[in-house]
């Protein structure tokens, strides 16, 4: 197979026009100096705008019934009684009586404890959605570098191929190199190029999947972040810690609320008429019924039901925090061999750029074995874009250990 040259020389120009296409990207989306702050916000508002409609309706239902009824723990009831003593100068007695419940203090105590506790899960939730949107921005972002640097690589290869095509092509014609020399250049070029229109959709595709996040066209002009100081990482202030803890606190503070200690305080309003052949009256009482507590303040049903919920509390918590801290020390453990792995690679660039030198020194002689000094320069290439590679794992491992940490954008 043979590539017709001017296609060659036109594809040289695509490759330096290519060389450009990270940069290009990145003026172009940059333009708003976005932050990753800003991009989670979008995300948030994007995301949530569903969710807070339905909130802000269960809202509205619920606030009549419990700015009204506050103080009642239950539905009233009415009674009626009428009472004929069958006797000619007996009496007879009709009777009417509202019963209300009224709300012990303690009651009233635990569903103000209760309504904080609504709050405080509300807020670690909004919180752990916060934390999660923060991962998968963080996850696209970091994707899409990797993908540009892989474009940036592939693209200088390709050149590289195209110009040695070009070559190979008059040296193989002048029967100054076997004709298999020129047919594995051009299957390496083949290859490249389709290589970089798939890394390129993939730039793409991140793109898209970023704009239907957060909604925006632009990325964030800055990604780095900065190490977790030590402070900030604290597995009691992760927010799947926090929620948990609320949940528990919520359970608990349900069941202390049916205990022995909320039973609600028994007021009658009574309307008596009492008539007979002497005399007739209305009478007008209230009554009140405190109840007397009395022995253990949960049932044996009750108390085997807290003892449950404490034990699956105790460990479900336990778990987690034993999940996060590995995360964590893994993630460290990565993060030191990433730096390790940096300054090994750092320290062979002068090794790479004698190498190069050689190469093209093997080429311009003409030497034998044409096929090793092609992929050993593609090598070259290789290893010179894994140390911008590692760069970009160690501030993406540091990302990682944020988000492990619980620390959002």
């Amino acid at each position: 197979m043979k590539i017709d040259a001017i296609y060659i020389r036109k594809f040289v120009a695509c490759c330096i026009l290519a060389s450009f296409y990270c940069i290009a990207h990145d003026t172009a989306l940059a333009q708003a100096k976005l932050t990753l702050h800003d991009s989670l916000t979008a995300a948030i508002e994007k995301q949530s705008a569903g969710m807070l409609k339905q909130e802000t309706r269960q809202d509205k239902g619920t606030a009549s019934d419990s700015d009204s009824f506050a103080w009642l723990d239950g539905s009233p009831s009415a009674s009626l009684a009428y009472l004929d003593s069958r006797q000619s100068l007996g009496t007879t007695e009709s009777e009417i009586s509202i019963n209300l419940p009224i709300k012990s203090f303690f009651l009233k105590q635990i569903e103000k404890s209760l309504q904080s506790n609504v709050e405080s899960l509300r807020l670690s939730a909004k919180k752990q959605y916060a934390l999660y949107l923060s991962g998968m921005i963080r996850n696209i972002l970091w994707e899409i570098q990797v993908e540009k640097l892989t474009v940036a690589a592939v693209t200088r290869k390709q050149a590289i191929l195209s110009q040695l095509t070009l070559q190979y092509e008059d040296m193989a014609q002048a029967q100054a190199i076997p004709q298999y020399v020129l047919l594995i250049v051009q299957k390496e070029f083949n290859d490249h190029k389709i290589s970089l229109m798939q890394h390129q959709q993939n730039i793409e595709n991140l793109l898209a999947k970023y704009q239907r996040l957060t909604g925006l066209q632009v990325l964030p002009y800055d990604i780095s972040e900065a190490v977790p100081r030590l402070e900030q990482v604290s597995m009691n202030a992760h927010p799947d810690v926090i929620a948990l803890d609320h949940a528990f606190q919520s359970a608990e503070q349900t069941i202390r609320s049916v205990s022995k200690q909320t039973a609600p305080w028994n007021v009658q309003v009574i309307g008596r008429r009492v008539e007979s052949r002497e005399f007739s009256e209305n009478q007008v009482g209230l009554g009140i019924e405190v109840p007397i507590n009395i022995g253990k303040q949960l049932s044996a049903l009750q108390q085997s039901e807290y003892v449950k919920i404490n034990t699956e509390y105790q460990i479900t918590r336990s778990k987690l925090m034993h999940q996060l801290a590995e995360a964590q020390a893994e993630l460290d453990q990565e993060y030191d061999f990433l730096q390790q792995k940096q300054i090994l690679l750092n320290s062979g660039t002068e090794n790479l750029k004698a190498l190069a030198k050689a190469m093209d020194q093997l080429r311009e002689a003409n030497a034998p074995n044409q096929e090793f000094y092609i992929r050993t320069l593609l090598d070259t290439v290789d290893s010179e874009y894994s140390i911008q590679l590692n760069l970009i794992h160690l501030n993406r491992h540091i990302a990682l250990m944020r988000q492990a940490a619980g620390l959002t954008l």
